[in-house]
């Protein structure tokens, strides 16, 4: 494939892209797949087409409007900011991760492997007994 059919096709995803949500700097919510607008068409009709190039892009990439030079873009976005990766929260782990963790409550099979279904109705027994203490101790005050 030729040089000229490469670059139309780079400039027809990005008109796509670009009209569509390239006016101010957006970051991406979900995993997005680009592809040829002049291709849109025939991918929303009935004509089973595959299009012609399709540009993946990762949920919490940035797209920055360049209005069409690299001057543009380099005003517009602070490259050290987007090489920093923001630290992901880890999330507090829920009883049943903390239950499960814990090797005193592990319920094994015969083959080794843990048995979850046991283990499931002991950790219900255990949360049942602890919400009717604390109901006791409520009575009591």
């Amino acid at each position: 494939m030729g040089i000229g059919k490469e670059i139309v096709k780079d400039v027809a995803t990005g008109v796509m892209v670009g009209l569509i949500i390239g006016d101010e700097e957006t970051v991406f919510p979900i995993d997005m797949i680009a592809v040829p607008a002049f291709e849109y068409a025939q991918l929303r009709s009935n004509i089973h087409s595959n299009p012609s190039m399709m540009v993946y892009i990762k949920a919490g990439e940035t797209l920055v409007p360049t209005g069409g030079n690299v001057a543009d873009m380099n005003e517009n976005m602070d490259v050290k900011a987007v090489s920093e990766a923001p630290a992901a929260k880890k999330r507090k782990p829920s009883k049943w991760n903390r239950y499960v963790k814990r090797k005193a409550n592990h319920i094994k099979l015969k083959s080794g492997k843990l048995d979850l279904k046991k283990m499931a109705k002991e950790f219900a027994k255990t949360q049942v007994k602890k919400q009717v203490k604390k109901q006791i101790k409520k009575r009591r005050k």
